[in-house]
């Protein structure tokens, strides 16, 4: 290695202990509180350094919600990536891409984004547009391609597969914010379970062929 490729790595560490660092201050604190003294402190850097790599502590929350959103994204993508698509396996392999995407949605890094979407969008409606780039139109282009094949294959009812994956996200999920109290109540597997098979059934109902069975 180089001492340019050296430099370059040792660039690239820094950065991802900074956002690193930047991520729970941000989702505990909220964009105003969070100090880039503490995020310097638990970064293990000094302030200029942020400032040079980020410029200001706006362009170092924009990056850390985009960091953020892309940690997600990769695991929910891998996610809907293995639904089973077979006659026998497909229905069993829907409820279980049900459960793993709420499952996503309660980790630390989801809990972070929904908080900064609510709390921060009107303040700077970047942070929305950059989540949405980075993390929901991925998910919901994935999700609707395998839906569409699901209804290629005879298993659904598929006529708009974008909005069938917008149904389908929303419906599974529908329950999970008052049950978790927006991430700050931890709830039994089996009553999550329950929420997502419920929505999960009220999607079947829409979309499932007439001869298949919803359950």
């Amino acid at each position: 290695m180089t001492a340019t490729d050296t430099r370059r790595v040792a660039r690239r560490d820094k950065r991802r202990l900074i956002l690193d660092a930047a991520a729970p201050i941000f989702g505990d604190e909220g964009y105003e509180r969070a100090s880039i003294d503490a995020i310097a402190a638990s970064a293990g850097v000094s302030k200029p350094t942020i400032y040079s790599y980020f410029g200001g502590k706006e362009q170092l929350f924009r990056e850390s919600v985009a960091d953020s959103a892309l940690e997600q994204n990769a695991q929910v993508l891998e996610v809907i990536q293995r639904l089973d698509l077979s006659a026998h396996g497909w229905l069993a392999s829907l409820r279980e891409l049900g459960m793993k995407l709420v499952e996503c949605q309660r980790t630390p890094c989801a809990v972070f984004l929904a908080r900064m979407i609510a709390a921060e969008t009107a303040r700077d409606p970047e942070v929305y547009r950059v989540v949405r780039a980075k993390a929901m139109t991925p998910i919901l282009e994935s999700l609707a391609g395998r839906l569409a094949m699901l209804g290629n294959a005879g298993h659904l009812t598929v006529p708009d597969p974008a909005l069938a994956a917008r149904q389908f996200l929303a419906l599974i999920s529908a329950e999970i914010p008052e049950l978790t109290e927006h991430g700050t109540r931890t709830v039994p597997d089996d009553r999550v379970r329950a929420a997502v098979d419920a929505g999960l059934d009220t999607f079947l109902r829409a979309h499932a062929r007439r001869e298949q069975p919803a359950r």
